[in-house]
Formats: structure tokens, C-alpha cells, sequence
């Protein structure tokens, strides 16, 4: 009797294991599957955005301005802000033709232009939250909080340039969408080009690339290759 019990023990003990596996192999599995379903309903209501946009475009007949598109995006999908069931968001930039064109901060296939776009999001973000704790009273946090593409991001506090200038996947140190940001005067940071006490640098990467500005060399990074480097 004392072995039946014990193998049933051992029985039970493998199986709870073996779900255990089950499940840490069906996460990633679900995870990949979820991406690619808000990916796909993405790139659908993309689409009939920017056949609004150029439907608008044709009939008017002129450049136009980033508030006409988005009040034509706001016709052709009432619920923009929430295009992208994954609540990336959404860009418009003008294409070679001069016509809008709608970009998800979170799928769009360019991921060099995703960054790129991302970056100038987040560090404009953070300038709105340093002049809302100035006007306070307070002085530049270590670390400001924004939400971009519907998610929380930390903008941490920096007193010198770092080695980030490739995607988070190929930097050791660092995992995700990080953001860095550094003021004139402190630390190391000068520049010559802005006020003391001003942003003078900031780092913005992702998984793929990193988008990194200084206010005395303007972009460069990964995300700019080909571009301004």
C-alpha cells in the first residue's frame, strides 16, 4: 500500500509538471497569435483610412493640412483613437504624392519610421509633463511617466549620453521600449544650444531600433540610418 501511494504521488506530481509545460509553451504561442490578430485588424482599419484620406485628397485637389485629415479620419472612422485594437497610435504624415496617410505606432511595417515616430511622440510627451512640473513649483523628476501607444513608459533621468543607439534585442543592459532624457548643464550634457536646465538629450528604443537627440546634432541612431547619418 505504502508504494501504490507513492506512485500515485509520482503519478500526479508528473502530471502537474507536464501541465506546468503545457502552459509555459502555450503563452508565447497565445502571445504571437494575439499580435498577429490585432496586427491584422490593424492593417484593415489602416486601410480604410487611407482610402478616406485619398478619396478627400482627389476631390479637393489641393495639399491640404494635417487638421483636414484628421477631420476626414474623424468622418471616415469615428472611433480614431481607438483604430488600433491594440491602441497604438496613429500617425499621420504625407506621403510622396502629398497625401496623408495614417501610420500605427505599433504595426505599421517600417520599423525604422515606427521608431523614428515614437521617439518624436514620447519626447514631446515628456516636454508637456517638465513644463507642467515647473509651472508647479517642482524641479525635473529622475523619472517622468507618459503613455504612449496606450502604455505606460518611463522616461528615466540621465546625466551623460549612453550606448544606446541599436534596438533593445541587440543592446545588452536594457529589454523592451525604454526612453532616457537629459538636461543641459547636469552631468556631463552640454550642448551650447539650449537653455540650462532644458532637454538636451534624449534616447527613445524599442525591441528593433533607437532613435537618439541631442540639441546640438539633432536625430540620429539606428532609426535614422540612411537618413541623417
Amino acid at each position: 500500500m505504502g508504494n501504490r501511494g507513492g506512485v500515485n504521488r509520482l503519478v500526479a506530481i508528473l502530471l502537474v509538471l507536464i501541465a506546468v509545460m503545457l502552459v509555459l509553451i502555450a503563452i508565447p504561442s497565445y502571445r504571437v497569435f494575439q499580435y498577429r490578430a490585432q496586427k491584422t485588424s490593424c492593417e484593415q482599419a489602416m486601410k480604410s483610412a487611407r482610402d478616406g484620406l485619398i478619396i478627400e485628397y482627389l476631390s479637393r485637389w489641393d495639399e491640404g493640412s494635417v487638421e483636414d485629415a484628421i477631420r476626414t479620419l474623424d468622418q471616415v472612422l469615428p472611433e480614431r483613437p481607438n483604430i488600433c485594437p491594440a491602441g497604438g497610435t496613429v500617425y499621420l504624415i504625407k506621403n510622396s504624392l502629398g497625401i496623408f496617410e495614417p501610420v500605427c505606432g505599433l504595426h505599421d511595417d517600417d520599423r525604422r519610421l515606427r521608431c523614428r515616430l515614437n521617439a518624436s511622440r514620447a519626447m514631446e510627451l515628456l516636454g508637456t509633463q517638465l513644463i507642467k512640473i515647473r509651472k508647479s513649483g517642482g524641479e525635473a523628476p529622475e523619472s517622468v511617466e507618459i503613455t504612449l501607444n496606450s502604455r505606460k513608459l518611463e522616461c528615466t533621468r540621465v546625466r551623460e549620453k549612453l550606448e544606446l543607439r541599436r534596438g533593445t534585442a541587440t543592446t545588452n543592459g536594457y529589454k523592451g521600449v525604454v526612453a532616457f532624457y537629459g538636461l543641459e548643464g547636469d552631468g556631463r550634457l552640454r550642448t551650447g544650444k539650449v537653455k540650462k536646465g532644458e532637454i538636451c538629450y534624449f534616447v527613445y528604443a524599442d525591441e528593433d531600433n533607437a532613435a537618439v537627440w541631442m540639441a546640438d546634432d539633432g536625430w540620429t541612431g539606428s532609426a535614422y540610418q540612411g537618413i541623417n547619418e
